[in-house]
């Protein structure tokens, strides 16, 4: 007796662009529609989602598909694989169930269709352990990957712009390579942001009118992507692998409309889990750090939290507690609190410091700066003392940079050898694996960071004269334009000069860049002076002077500590 023609569906899936490209779906649909011939079933639809993670359980054809199937215009549904319908084993029984509940039957090409109840067990049971076994390899693959970053190797073909990625050989890993056509706008951003003063719009804009392409070929550039640079560490010569993780978004399921992929945002590790890797460094080091220090006060000082002209925005600390002083006005006047009162709010304030008349403190601070800015004498003192000192130590620097690099290598292989223990001692568990590591990694961040310390310090070649020189012009350009300020340049002065203003009581003490001499005084206050002079700040100074930076900068770009105390009469 001749079987009745079956109404079948057909279900294909693939997750990604590449499968698209390899015309993986034709595939499916051609084996698929060829079975459904042979057992002669009428074919009703074709029902494919491209690019859709199997995680997802809200597909776009397969939403239509269960539509159909509960209309009962569909008796069977044929797909290739299990984990066509869904990656997770759960997943898949769900599905299969809510099919069946709606009238039909799922079959796989893979699997002949149980005839018992115990064939149906030995499958889920075949189908369990297929999906254990993919999430081990899984696992087993990111720990070969964790493994080949520990070592030194870049994991992973997408490099950022300015570089490209030399994929692996059998001699040789996966490298970046410097992509000097793309490296050389990666440095004029950083020149543009750091030396001439332009905001990370302009500098999109900048590119943009110079049609200058970026990583995709696309000639418009985002604030987004100028920022994603200026953060990005790798330029200083250090990549990170194992920095972030994927997770499934905040607003998932609110959107309206399907998501191909589950895990679309990515949260920050914790620090001590990234994986660093050395890789070329198109900026210098101290370059990236002075572009992560202006980031860091522009957010803090921008206008848009700003309604009122402090000349002292962002710089005030309390000394009574430690921490910041806003602005807010007071009737037609404008004070500065401290910030205690926020942070404790609910609660009733802790910190006993009074309000300060912003008027008279911008107004004392601002005549000590431009009156210190004519003196370079004790500067110059300081750096001959300072001089002496160096030659002195530079030996000593030298011997205990060498102890250092070979505490790192064997620190290094330390850690290689707690991650080869791991992956094959059972016995190991993965919290001790982290609180081994995490010792490892805590003094070699240690070691690093004085090692970078001596390097610093032994780059000091400038001669004494060479500097005094330069200082004496630095000196002439200020002192000439000091009385002609408009506000805003005042800003700015103070923006390159002063670190902090610490406010304790009636003292006031002025952290920053330039050292005071012969201070000047206040009509009620008493201002004294101390100073510390640093030869690598005073050269870094020279260097910005001859690269010929906007005005304002070039002009005032001293980078000496210095402290004054006004103290009330």
């Amino acid at each position: 007796m001749k079987e009745d023609r079956k109404r079948a569906a057909i279900y294909a899936r693939v997750s990604t662009s590449e499968q698209e490209k390899r015309q993986t779906v034709q595939i499916q649909l051609e084996r698929l529609t060829k079975t459904i011939e042979e057992r002669g079933w009428e074919l009703v639809e074709n029902y494919v989602d491209d690019g859709y993670s199997g995680e997802l359980l809200e597909r776009p054809a397969l939403d239509l598909l269960l539509d159909e199937i509960e209309k009962k215009h569909i008796e069977v549904v044929l797909v290739t694989e299990p984990d066509r319908l869904a990656r997770d084993f759960v997943a898949q029984k769900f599905l299969e169930k809510q099919i069946n509940e709606k009238g039909a039957v799922v079959e796989f090409l893979s699997l002949s269709p149980p005839k018992s109840e115990d064939e149906q067990l030995g499958l889920d049971i075949l189908g369990l352990v297929s999906w254990w076994e993919r999430r081990k390899i899984r696992a087993r693959t990111l720990r070969g990957k964790i493994k080949k970053a520990k070592e030194g190797h870049i994991v992973g073909g997408k490099a950022p712009y300015g570089y490209r990625y030399v994929g692996r050989t059998r001699e040789k890993p996966g490298y970046y390579e410097i992509l000097e056509e793309e490296a050389y706008w990666v440095r004029k951003i950083f020149h543009l942001y750091i030396f001439e003063g332009l905001s990370m719009e302009a500098i999109a804009r900048y590119l943009t009118e110079k049609k200058v392409p970026t990583k995709s070929g696309n000639t418009v550039w985002r604030t987004s992507t100028i920022h994603s640079i200026l953060t990005n560490r790798t330029y200083a010569g250090v990549a990170y692998y194992n920095k972030h993780h994927s997770i499934p978004p905040k607003d998932a399921g609110k959107t309206g409309h399907y998501r191909r992929l589950k895990n679309t945002s990515r949260e920050i590790r914790p620090k001590e889990e990234w994986i660093p890797i050395k890789v070329p460094a198109i900026v210098d080091h101290e370059i990236w750090e002075e572009a992560q220090k202006k980031i860091k006060e522009n957010t803090r000082t921008s206008p848009r939290n700003t309604r009122h002209p402090y000349l002292l925005r962002g710089k005030l600390v309390c000394g009574l507690c430690g921490l910041p002083l806003y602005g807010t006005p007071s009737g037609k006047r404008l004070f500065y609190y401290c910030s205690n009162r926020h942070r404790n709010s609910p609660l009733p304030k802790t910190c006993p410091a009074k309000p300060i008349d912003a008027s008279i403190l911008d107004c004392t601070v601002w005549e000590s700066l431009s009156k210190a800015l004519s003196h370079p004498d004790t500067l110059i003192a300081g750096l001959k003392k300072l001089q002496k000192t160096e030659a002195n130590a530079c030996d000593l620097r030298k011997q205990r940079l060498e102890e250092i690099e070979r505490r790192l290598k064997k620190l290094e292989k330390a850690e290689q050898r707690a991650a080869e223990l791991y992956t094959y001692d059972e016995k190991m568990t993965l919290q001790d694996y982290k609180k081994h590591v995490e010792k490892i990694r805590s003094e070699k961040e240690r070691l690093k960071k004085e090692g970078e310390e001596i390097q610093k310090q032994m780059k000091m070649t400038n001669t004494l004269e060479e500097i005094e020189a330069q200082i004496g012009l630095l000196y002439n350009d200020i002192t000439s334009k000091i009385e002609t300020l408009s506000f805003d340049e005042k800003r700015k002065i103070v923006d390159l000069l002063v670190d902090k203003v610490v406010v304790t009581g009636n003292k006031v003490v002025i952290e920053g860049n330039i050292p005071l001499t012969n201070p000047p005084k206040h009509s009620s206050d008493n201002v004294c002076t101390a100073s510390k002079s640093s030869l690598k700040s005073v050269q870094n100074n020279i260097k910005q002077y001859n690269l010929g930076i906007l005005e304002l900068k070039r002009i005032l770009g001293c980078d000496e500590d210095f402290r004054v105390y006004l103290e009330s009469a």
